[in-house]
């Protein structure tokens, strides 16, 4: 159904006129075909390049679209375009007919709708179609074998890489490559008007290879001043980190991360001495821009990082907003030896894919605040391995809530609106259940930090996800993706969103894509786990079950011989009795495992046990419940009792944020409903 359409009584014999359906209408198709293109040549019929076809209750997202394609220069025509009193079927299907790429807008509506079905398998015929998926959905069958855009979530941004690539298929459709804007009216687009920039890791050039997380770390440090100019696009960390080793092609990176320019360097320190060479890239022309060279004393090393980055932005032709340059010269120490333990802290965080390298890192960092508790960058990644460490439950000999606690009193020293401040206070009163604060502080935490962006708004996913707001941290995971592609911790959380919302595709999907990220597997091969479950294939099932324990950091008692027995539900029930009483089974963290594995053997009582245990022990794991293995679970008394122990039903109540597994039932009461 169309937008603008009226309810026509015909409008099942048009759909098989325009499907070619009809054999009988063969001839006639064939000579309106010719009347068409006569009367396009003469300008009494639109000629577009682009046909867009939706469902009428998609129109919002047809008209951003349309917009931003007329935005990149191209000819679109879609419904809205038509006058009242035009002959709308006419024109619709001479437009179709006309345009050199059909984009079809798949979603549930435009798959129960018989206008967006005839249009894609005319457009099909004519191999003009540009099939996108902008909702989850099942396509008619003959269009699943179609390669298809994804573009679920897609807010409108033309940076966004998978928008770029879906530009780059139309013109190819369309024959051509033009970039310059036609005479069509024009979107401004923010993002694409400002200059954007990848840092890639600077190579280590010393004689010690040791000093590699020092090179690592003057790279992260720019990448975190830049962060601080409003004018400017900055690639996070995470992602402008994957190349680091690799030979590039610096126009090819460019491409990729659609940015405008690309900064390589290289440090050498020796003593007491650094030498550090950078070069700015064009990333179009691959043409060098800027390029210096600076030797300094290490005890001038914030004044050369200060020099550096206010180098790259004026390079960049990029002015500074009230208060950004003195930004980029703030630092948190002037003690040279503080900030060395720092980045060799930050490099061991960033390289932890072991439980054992987690709690290196963690030691390092303690070991900074113990020289200085007010040491501000140090307590902001400390709190965000703690956070993700009960999340991801990297090593369960982590007390993840105590240590927050030390946290909250060391943030008494940092001014009360920095980004590292609100995010102590978010995390803790996360552990504390006072959700509602929680998300309020990430929130006030995103605001002022370009440093920890993606990252904080992983964090507030996971919040969202506790209280059952799957759809929306669905959301603010997917924005953290598009804005930092490669951040492996975002992609573990959104593989266990995925599979709690029941987006199985989806979670494959991503499940692939994080293959080649630095993280450890566990969460990914654990998800997937249970993605396949229901599937019944036994052989594959134990398969990922032995991958999981390759990677698990977490010893779970008796898992791996549970893991021998799955296609037996009496050994594996047998063998889950004796874990919940083992006494290494009373932690928080293999409490819920645990109640997976029961959930999926429909062991109720024996899944709540270990729910209420893990409940009762911290939160490190609140959004467990919501678990798909809890599904049955869900839907006893006892679990509307636990539902109301620990909070959640008191933070509904009284935020009216009911998320996707509740809703209220009078004044004082409510249901589970998935």
């Amino acid at each position: 159904m169309r937008r603008v359409l009226p309810e026509f009584e015909v409008q099942e014999k048009q759909a098989r006129s325009f499907a070619g359906l009809d054999t009988c209408q063969a001839p006639a198709i064939a000579e309106y075909d010719l009347r068409v293109a006569s009367e396009c040549s003469r300008g009494l019929l639109p000629t577009p390049e682009i046909f867009i076809s939706y469902a009428r209750g998609d129109a919002p997202i047809a008209r951003q679209f349309a917009d931003a394609l007329v935005a990149e220069g191209l000819d679109v025509w879609w419904d809205d375009a038509l006058q009242a009193g035009e002959v709308f079927d006419e024109r619709i299907e001479a437009a179709l007919r006309a345009a050199k790429a059909v984009v079809v807008l798949w979603s549930p509506l435009s798959v129960s709708s018989r206008w967006v079905r005839a249009e894609a398998t005319l457009a099909d015929r004519k191999s003009t179609l540009v099939p996108v998926l902008i909702e989850a959905c099942e396509r008619p069958i003959i269009f699943e074998l179609v390669q298809t855009a994804d573009l679920i979530g897609w807010r409108g941004t033309r940076h966004d890489a998978r928008w770029q690539g879906l530009v780059r298929q139309v013109r190819d459709f369309i024959g051509t490559d033009r970039h310059a804007p036609s005479s069509s009216p024009k979107l401004a687009d923010p993002q694409l008007d400002r200059q954007s920039i990848v840092v890639l890791p600077f190579n280590n050039v010393s004689r010690d290879e040791e000093q590699e997380y020092f090179a690592d770390g003057i790279a992260e440090d720019i990448i975190n001043d830049l962060g601080k100019v409003s004018a400017l696009s900055v690639i996070a960390r995470s992602t402008a980190f994957t190349f680091k080793g690799q030979t590039v092609d610096v126009a090819q990176v460019a491409r990729q991360l659609n940015v405008t320019h690309v900064l390589e360097g290289s440090v050498r320190k020796a003593g007491n001495r650094v030498r550090v060479n950078v070069q700015l890239i064009d990333g179009a022309s691959g043409a060098q821009v800027w390029s210096e060279r600076y030797d300094r004393d290490l005890d001038d090393i914030f004044e050369l990082q200060d020099e550096l980055s206010q180098a790259i932005v004026s390079a960049l032709k990029v002015q500074f907003q009230p208060g950004e340059r003195d930004a980029i010269s703030e630092r948190a120490t002037q003690n040279v030896e503080l900030y060395d333990l720092y980045m060799r802290a930050r490099a061991a965080a960033n390289a932890a894919i072991s439980g054992a390298q987690y709690v290196a890192a963690l030691e390092l960092y303690r070991e900074v605040l113990a020289k200085d508790p007010a040491f501000y960058p140090a307590l902001g990644g400390l709190t965000l391995m703690l956070q993700q460490q009960s999340v991801f439950a990297f090593t369960p000999e982590v007390r993840s809530d105590f240590q927050i606690e030390q946290l909250v009193a060391m943030a008494e020293h940092l001014p009360q609106d920095s980004s590292e401040a609100h995010l102590i206070r978010a995390v803790h009163y996360r552990w504390e259940r006072k959700w509602d604060l929680a998300l309020l502080s990430f929130d006030k935490a995103l605001e002022t930090a370009p440093v920890y962006a993606s990252e904080i708004a992983s964090l507030k996913g996971t919040c969202l996800f506790c209280v059952g707001r799957v759809s929306e941290a669905i959301e603010v995971a997917e924005s953290a993706r598009r804005a930092d592609p490669m951040a492996g911790y975002n992609s573990l959380l959104l593989q266990m969103l995925y599979l709690a919302s029941g987006r199985r595709n989806e979670g494959d999907a991503e499940y692939e894509r994080s293959k080649t990220f630095p993280v450890n597997r566990a969460v990914c091969e654990h998800a997937r786990l249970f993605r396949i479950w229901n599937d019944g294939d036994m052989r594959e099932i134990k398969e990922q079950a032995q991958r999981h324990l390759r990677y698990a950091m977490v010893e779970v008692p008796y898992r791996a011989e549970l893991y021998q027995v799955i296609d037996d539900r009496e050994k594996t029930i047998a063998l889950l009795l004796k874990a919940l009483a083992d006494p290494a089974s009373r932690s928080s963290t293999i409490s819920f495992i645990l109640s997976y594995h029961c959930g999926d053997f429909d062991a109720q009582d024996l899944a709540l046990d270990a729910l209420e245990r893990g409940l009762s022990t911290d939160a490190a794991m609140d959004y467990a419940v919501w678990w798909p293995s809890h599904r049955e679970v869900r839907k006893t008394t006892r679990f509307k009792e636990l539902v109301r122990k620990f909070g959640y039903y008191d933070y509904w109540r009284r935020t009216g944020e009911w998320g996707d597994f509740a809703r209220p039932v009078g004044d004082d009461d409510f249901e589970i409903i998935a």
